[in-house]
């Protein structure tokens, strides 16, 4: 069910995630020049609940030890390495999983507590859940002239 922003901020960012789904695709094409390294772009769901805003990041086979998760101005940025264990001199009939590096950066909404934000990881899967902040947050504040 696709969610229709209700605030202009809102469909700024929304516009921004679909630019950048755009340019990940351009970015997968065959016979880009000057790009020697394939980089992955893990699954994730990102959704609100009535206490929280969640973000669930798809990293299978990646050890804890592989994920940095950092916080800059209001953007998530969850970075690492998936390994490559295929069975050496096998051959594989179907081989969908990416291994290298990847890297997904989420805008965290207005009105979240970005202090209170936690993270889990299990069985391959992390979420990060940012508590909503307790007083209404306003999404433009003035800033008066001197």
């Amino acid at each position: 069910m696709a969610v229709i922003p209700k605030e202009p901020l809102e469909w700024l960012n929304l516009f921004r995630q679909q630019m950048d789904e755009i340019f990940r695709f351009l970015s997968t094409l065959e016979g880009r020049e000057g790009f020697t390294d394939k980089e992955q772009s893990p699954l994730l769901d990102i959704y609100e609940t009535d206490r929280s805003f969640v973000v669930e990041v798809e990293l299978p086979g990646c050890d804890r030890s592989d994920i940095t998760l950092s916080l800059c101005c209001s953007t998530l940025v969850v970075e690492g390495t998936a390994r490559d264990e295929t069975e050496p001199g096998a051959t594989y009939t179907c081989l969908e999983r990416g291994t290298g590096r990847f890297c997904r950066a989420i805008e965290v909404p207005p009105g979240v507590d970005l202090e209170g934000g936690q993270a889990r990881y299990r069985r391959g899967l992390l979420t990060v859940e940012f508590p909503w902040c307790k007083g209404e947050t306003p999404h433009i504040r003035e800033i008066p002239i001197q």
